[in-house]
């Protein structure tokens, strides 16, 4: 894979790449170590290394799916907002229509094939080992196979289809988070169609309301996080390199800091401690009486926007997100994302408690006919080996579809747009770039994929409602 070309917003792709990567971390924490998910090791006692804050964001997918969530309004405004300052509507309007009619494909196909992926893995019993560990994360997402073909069949169209309105996936239930994607971008290009002909000034007006309101309507998941990176690009298109000269040096340090010390925000328990405890008490007081259940969303919006805003001004920050390691991890984001849950249930359960299936009594049975007895896991040896294979085998796998299986999608979503749209007099697509010769149908499709379409997503799942918790 070519790196991208250097450009003055390549720290995102960083920033992407050390979300998706947390988002891994964070599943498997909530798999094996769910205790870190509290801010301490009990409510008599006190925290562990990893409990601390900032340590503690190795289970911070809440933070990582609120940062996805920040670059999508980042990504998706800045070129219209560059334009709508330059007064480009002509070049704008037609791109902003490309966008919008694009991002669905660029969503589903690459989602359903990962779901399919899963469907063909479930059904040769990839995730039998999965749903009688003891893990309750593990167990509790795991399906069994279909009892017949033509039920798996009917249950795999059911997850393809449904999927996109309740976002309730069947094979993969990490993958709820695209379907809020999907809504985030519409958000973004119908406000930046709407503000089209506005003065800046007012623009930014309106992206704060609708922050605002978002923050008063518990729409914490997409909408204050959406409206977040919008300011970030209204920002960006307006000071351009100045920003990393905007404040004193020791400033952007502190705030990427302070940033991450809110993102630290415990998920469970808060009350366990006191630094936890009194930011829920002043969260409390400043959000819906009906919001209170969901305060760690709303102090991760607060995180996750100071620590972009340290970083947005801070040349040093940008330089290390820009270094190739880190755009490597977010031009493979996406597909992390879609994988890393299916191999997480079957290759890495069988490598963490395959040693012990013949150990564990399985002939007794519950009324459902699952065993009553769960396999254990292996010892700390087994992780110390299969934790960095597992790293190995998701980002050489992630890579090979983001070479492929996303390129293929990319390929097809274009040349059915080429199809769609209409033509100009000069019989070229109505989109700017004239009769779409190959070179400029590659240089388009390069550019697509350099865009994240991950803006976010993974969030630690929980065992009962994937669509508020992460």
């Amino acid at each position: 894979m070519a790196p991208p070309k250097k450009r003055d917003d390549n720290w995102i792709d960083g920033l992407r790449g050390l979300a998706s990567f947390i988002v891994v971390t964070g599943h498997l924490c909530v798999a094996f170590a769910p205790i870190l998910h509290s801010p301490a090791a009990a409510v008599d006692r006190g925290p562990i290394l990893f409990q601390l804050p900032i340590f503690r964001l190795c289970v911070g997918g809440r933070a990582a799916v609120a940062l996805f969530f920040l670059v999508t309004g980042f990504v998706n405004a800045m070129n219209p907002i560059k334009h709508f300052n330059n007064g480009n509507l002509g070049v704008a309007l037609p791109s902003l229509a490309r966008a919008a009619f694009t991002r669905f494909g660029r969503l589903i196909l690459p989602t359903n094939a990962a779901a399919l992926v899963a469907w063909v893995v479930c059904q040769f019993g990839g995730f039998n080992l999965a749903r009688i560990v003891e893990s309750d994360w593990i167990r509790s997402v795991s399906k069994a196979p279909g009892p017949t073909p033509w039920e798996a069949i009917k249950a795999l169209m059911h997850n393809m289809v449904f999927f996109w309105h309740d976002g309730s996936g069947t094979y993969d239930p990490t993958h709820w988070a695209v379907l809020y994607f999907l809504r985030g971008s519409m958000k973004v290009y119908l406000t930046l169609l709407a503000t089209s002909l506005v003065k800046t000034r007012w623009r930014v007006a309106i992206i704060i309301l609708l922050h605002s309101f978002s923050w008063w309507t518990k729409d914490y998941i997409t909408g204050i996080n959406i409206y977040s990176g919008m300011l970030f690009a209204q920002l960006h298109a307006t000071l351009g390199a100045r920003s990393t000269s905007l404040l004193p040096k020791p400033v952007p340090t502190i705030l990427i800091l302070t940033g991450l010390i809110i993102c630290s925000y415990p998920q469970n328990n808060p009350d366990w401690m006191l630094w936890s405890s009194f930011l829920k008490s002043v969260m409390t007081a400043v959000i819906p009486p009906s919001a209170t259940g969901f305060i760690n969303r709303y102090w991760v919006n607060i995180g996750t926007s100071t620590l972009v805003l340290g970083v947005f001004t801070s040349r040093n920050a940008r330089r290390i997100l820009s270094l190739p390691l880190f755009n490597f991890l977010g031009r493979v984001s996406f597909a992390v994302y879609l994988l890393h849950d299916t191999l997480i249930r079957s290759m890495l359960t069988w490598m963490i408690y395959g040693a012990n299936v013949g150990k564990t009594d399985l002939s007794v049975v519950n009324e459902k006919g699952r065993p009553i007895n769960r396999v254990p896991p292996a010892g700390a040896g087994v992780f110390l080996v299969a934790i960095p294979v597992f790293y190995v085998v998701l980002y050489a796998v992630a890579y090979l579809w983001t070479m492929h299986v996303d390129v293929w999608c990319a390929n097809a979503v274009v040349r059915v747009r080429d199809i769609m749209f209409k033509k100009d007099d000069g019989g070229g697509v109505v989109n700017g770039r004239g009769g779409g010769s190959v070179a400029e149908k590659e240089m388009e499709l390069q550019q697509q994929q350099r865009q994240p379409l991950m803006q976010g997503d993974a969030p630690v799942l929980p065992v009962t409602n994937h669509h508020v918790s992460s």
